[in-house]
Formats: C-alpha cells, structure tokens, sequence
C-alpha cells in the first residue's frame, strides 16, 4: 500500500499499464478528505464496501447449480398459483 500525504487542490496520478491516466485529486479536507477521481469513461469506480458486497453476490451467485435454480422456481411459482 502506498501512502501518500496531500494537501487541498493536491493531486497523485495512477498510470495504469494500458489506458488513460487516473488522477485523484484531494478538493478539501474539514471533518471529512473530500476526494475528486478523472479516470476514462467505462473506468469502474467503487466504495469499498459496496465493491465487497458485489464480489460477495458474484461469488454465491456461481456456487448456486442450475438445478438449484430450477427447484427455487418451482416452489416460487406453486407459491404464487396458491395465492
């Protein structure tokens, strides 16, 4: 992990091996680092902890079998047909 210490209006670059430049640019610090990010468009940006719950969905989603999947809606639609 790199840390790096930056001042208001002060900027570190991320140049990734193919791509346009990242920069991040620190826009004010109160109670909270304000942080600005310019990557290229289609660049995906998350916060951590939503970037973690996608990875943990990805994941289960892959551990769950096709047939798994078609009991489910079996059940769900004899729910639905009872109603």
């Amino acid at each position: 992990m790199l840390v790096v210490s930056r001042k208001t209006d002060e900027s570190i670059i991320i140049e990734p091996e193919q791509g346009e430049p990242i920069e991040i640019k620190i826009l004010s610090i109160d109670n909270q680092v304000r942080v600005g990010i310019s990557a290229p468009q289609g660049c995906k940006i998350w916060r951590k902890e939503l970037y973690t719950t996608v990875e943990y969905n990805r994941s289960a989603a892959e551990k769950i079998s096709v047939g798994n999947l078609r009991s489910l809606s079996s059940k769900l639609t004899a729910e639905n047909n009872n109603d």
